[in-house]
């Protein structure tokens, strides 16, 4: 079970803000007759951001909160002053996080101070100042604020390393971790003292290491036996891994036990965590005789030149701190070996052979959807044929304007009459004083445009 302190997926729900309504307001000021329109436009709602913080290693402050809105804008006012725009919501989360959206888009922040605007803000609708024209000088209607976007999302923390700590339970890993780095795990002298993973950092070269130690791995992890494979993603990101083995127990059958469990956990994630740098790291040889010292160093020894990724072979005590300096220095030495290749490689491309990330344009057309079928209406003691129009981009228009507004609905038939919709509706064979239905709003169409009517059933 996880500890309820350290949570690594979360689903929450966001909601930018709503954009605020323009206003409809006409100058009245002493000796200035006829004044024309001054109403101001509605200020943008705010938008959702997350951004990574250095300061967190856990999601759990969105544990139990789990719904989070924006500031919507302010409504427009007259005397052409502008509603102000609603405060952007910052939401904090751990280096490492994985951000998925409803349609599986994925955002990883893998760096501090990473943000990233995961729900816009409604824009704020226009006030009537801003629909003057030389021949309509005093429009009598304002636009609406848009909605703000809501988005369902799920966050995933993979801990970002530089070692990653892995071994059997009671091989001592807690215990390295609290003398070499300024971690302070629980320790006991039972297996599985560590229900959840625990970050360390320590300074060597005036080199910064983050080392994490996971909860121990059993044989038969893989197939949730312990603590299953819980916490293994955190493994993923991590540059080398120091592998931690009691050589006073079977070393030889206990190694096997941890790479099997990678394979496994490798295979079914698609990825192959047996690529990583490895050290081999013996320990307890405190309590050993100098008879298995001698055979685990000669064995792994041996091993490290059939397998490419193991990097040494080092023997150490974790609880008298025996040879844990040289441990640092070997690390240290690992470390800068993989950053000075990832450096020498890039440098050796050509500038054209780097590939340059290109925002991907997305353009989502939604064609029109009719759907025919009749209304009753009592006053004509008859059905009348109604057309269910379904098109996102005319309902998105028209929902900016109070329908009940004969001047809001006079503009947008110049601005609509020509819409895919209504020559849609025409081509399906719409006749004058049929009826429109979008959403739960019901239209007469009239003079090729749709007119609002209410009726009572």
């Amino acid at each position: 079970m996880k500890d309820l302190n350290f949570i690594d997926e979360v689903e929450i729900i966001v909601k930018a803000g709503d954009g605020g309504n323009g206003c409809v307001s006409f100058r009245r000021e002493k000796f200035v007759p006829k004044g024309g329109p001054d109403g101001g436009d509605g200020g943008d709602g705010g938008n959702i951001i997350i951004k990574s913080t250095q300061h967190l290693n856990t999601l759990i402050d969105y544990r139990y909160n789990k719904y989070f809105e924006a500031e919507n804008g302010e409504h427009g006012k007259g005397k052409n002053r502008h509603g102000k725009n609603g405060k952007d919501l910052v939401l904090l989360v751990p280096i490492g996080t994985t951000i998925i959206d409803e349609n599986n888009n994925k955002t990883e922040l893998d760096h501090d101070n990473q943000e990233v605007v995961i729900a816009k803000g409604g824009k704020g609708g226009r006030g009537n100042a801003k629909f003057t024209t030389p021949v309509y000088k005093a429009p009598k209607f304002a636009e609406k604020g848009q909605k703000g976007e809501t988005k369902k999302l799920k966050l995933e923390l993979k801990l970002i390393a530089d070692v990653g700590i892995i071994g059997l339970p009671n091989a001592g890993k807690s215990t390295l971790l609290s003398i070499i780095s300024n971690a302070k795990p629980k320790i006991a002298d039972y297996p599985f003292t560590t229900l959840v993973p625990n970050l360390g950092v320590t300074i060597f070269n005036k080199k910064s290491i983050v080392l994490i130690d996971l909860p121990g791995i059993i044989e038969g992890a893989s197939q949730g036996k312990g603590l299953g494979l819980l916490f293994l993603k955190h493994f993923q990101k991590s540059k080398i891994f120091l592998h931690l083995i009691d050589i006073t127990q079977d070393y030889k059958k206990n190694y096997k036990i941890i790479i099997n469990e990678l394979k496994k956990y490798s295979k079914s994630n698609n990825i192959n965590l047996l690529e990583k740098p490895q050290i081999i790291c013996l320990n307890k040889i405190d309590i050993a005789d100098q008879n298995q010292i001698y055979e685990s160093i000669k064995y792994f020894q041996k091993l490290q030149k059939k397998e490419k990724n193991i990097k040494t072979v080092i023997s150490i005590s974790a609880y008298t701190r025996q040879n844990t300096d040289h441990l640092l220095s070997e690390i240290h030495k690992v470390l800068t070996e993989i950053e000075t290749q990832e450096k020498n490689t890039i440098q050796e491309q050509k500038p054209e052979e780097i590939p340059k990330l290109k925002p991907i344009k997305t353009i989502k057309i939604e064609p029109t959807k009719i759907n025919i079928t009749t209304t009753y209406n009592k006053h004509l003691n008859q059905n009348v044929r109604t057309f269910e129009l379904n098109d996102p981009e005319f309902e998105d228009k028209l929902n900016r304007f109070d329908i009940n507004n004969q001047y809001a609905m006079k503009y947008l038939k110049n601005i609509l009459s020509n819409h895919r919709a209504i020559k849609s509706l025409i081509l399906r064979g719409i006749k004058e004083g049929e009826y429109v239905k979008i959403n739960n709003n019901l239209f007469i169409f009239i003079d090729n445009f749709i007119q609002p009517i209410e009726l009572d059933n």
